[in-house]
């Protein structure tokens, strides 16, 4: 009897979950499958409308979102063959500058053109200099007594997107960043305390201090900012103050560059000795400016600073016995809190000391006869922009040193008195005697 009893209790379960618990579990499936096709539905058009708000083919969408989740397994799977690796290089450098590549303790002197990858480290020690070119154009200047980590170097095989970053210890840098070939390209600088990313073209600089404090000044285009949580956007002629504990101070109205006025780009000037030589710059600033520094130096780069004035109040200097050499200069603004803005466009001038008497050859000489008399044509060559007295006859010499001049004969033998005083004033006489048959 007990035994029959068990098996009708059995019988009975299974009639239960037949009938009953696999039904009810079936029909619970349906539904919160249909439940979440559903919110999936409304979902994607929601997003559809956003980002066609106007019109577009909803099929496709659907379909492109298809793909993305399709493919996602297979994207994961071939990241490192996606992304390829790129390189920067150690365009240029002057005085002491070190590298030290991945994985290496030892800090080797640096090469010209040396190839940088990621984790490499470029140091540069007092009146240094170093700049690093990018295979998009881009240029990072590095000054003296910095500390920079090449981070991420790729390009997505996919996208040709290009994703380029730096990282900054105690560092003074300026970045030249070119407008991107492909949208989505950016090129970040990672300090202590922040991250500014570069996605389109801009002049930037970033100085970071020994208590790591991080200043970042935009002098064209804009630049994202992220500080922890925060997003600051930088527009241009605006900077950004990040303190150790990232406080945050936003700095307007920085000065534009300054545009220089005279002397002219590439002009010479001439003087007998150190003593003689004086010259004036001249350049106009913004309303923003209240000051003015102006750089003067031997090279390019502005590593062998000879005068470096940040109080200036006017928009001119006088330079006086300036040693015969070849120099640049440029200025900056400063407003009124005391921060530099925008250099100006660089320009460069030669001083040359000069004690020769200018030469002077005379070419051929034509005889014209003319109704009036005769005629002495006479070509030649002396410095450039000399002045000449031909028998009393004033002429000046081209930008190229040549001359000429038609002269009147007064007999069969003409005597040329020739005079020369170049810009210095040195003096030259000739005497050539013509025979006129």
């Amino acid at each position: 009897m007990r035994d029959e009893n068990i098996i009708q209790d059995k019988r009975w379960k299974r009639i239960f979950w037949k009938v009953i618990i696999i039904p009810h579990k079936i029909v619970m499936f349906i539904i919160i499958t249909f439940t979440i096709l559903i919110f999936s539905f409304a979902f994607i058009f929601i997003m559809y409308k956003f980002e066609n708000p106007l019109e577009g083919d909803f099929i496709n969408y659907v379909l492109t979102i298809h793909s993305k989740i399709k493919f996602s397994g297979i994207e994961k799977e071939k990241k490192d063959e996606r992304f390829e690796v790129r390189f920067a290089r150690l365009s240029f450098f002057s005085g002491q500058v070190s590298v030290r590549k991945e994985g290496r303790l030892r800090w080797d002197t640096a090469i010209k053109d040396l190839s940088l990858g990621t984790r490499d480290i470029i140091r540069t020690y007092s009146n240094s200099y170093a700049e690093v070119s990018f295979d998009d154009g881009n240029i990072l200047q590095i000054k003296p007594d910095s500390l920079v980590v090449i981070g991420n170097l790729t390009e997505d095989a996919w996208t040709k997107e290009k994703h380029s970053s730096v990282k900054l210890m105690e560092s003074d840098i300026e970045a030249d960043i070119k407008k991107p070939e492909v949208i989505g390209s950016k090129f970040n600088i990672e300090t202590p305390n922040a991250v500014a990313s570069i996605k389109d073209e801009a002049k930037i600089a970033i100085k970071v201090t020994n208590e790591q404090t991080s200043q970042i000044k935009v002098f064209t285009g804009s630049v994202d900012v992220q500080v922890s949580d925060e997003n600051v956007k930088v527009k241009p002629a605006e900077a950004i103050e990040i303190s150790s504990n990232k406080e945050i101070v936003k700095i307007k109205d920085l000065p534009e560059g300054p545009v220089l006025y005279t002397p002219e780009n590439q002009k010479e000037f001439f003087y007998k000795g150190i003593e003689d030589s004086g010259i004036i710059l001249k350049w106009e600033g913004d309303s923003k400016s209240v000051k003015y520094h102006l750089e003067i130096a031997k090279d390019i780069h502005f590593v062998d600073l000879l005068i470096s004035k940040d109080d200036l109040l006017e928009k001119s200097v006088y330079l006086q016995e300036m040693p015969q050499s070849a120099y640049y200069w440029r200025v900056r603004g400063i407003n009124r809190d005391g921060y530099k803005g925008a250099s100006s466009d660089l320009r460069t001038f030669k001083i040359v000391f000069d004690n020769t008497p200018p030469r002077i050859l005379i070419g051929n000489i034509l005889i014209l006869n003319e109704k009036n008399g005769i005629i002495l044509y006479i070509t030649g060559e002396t410095e450039p922009n000399t002045e000449l007295t031909i028998n009393d006859k004033k002429i000046k010499a081209d930008a190229a040193g040549r001359f000429r001049g038609f002269f009147n004969a007064k007999g069969d033998k003409e005597v040329l008195k020739i005079e020369a005083f170049d810009v210095v004033g040195n003096r030259s006489y000739l005497e050539k005697i013509v025979s006129i048959k």
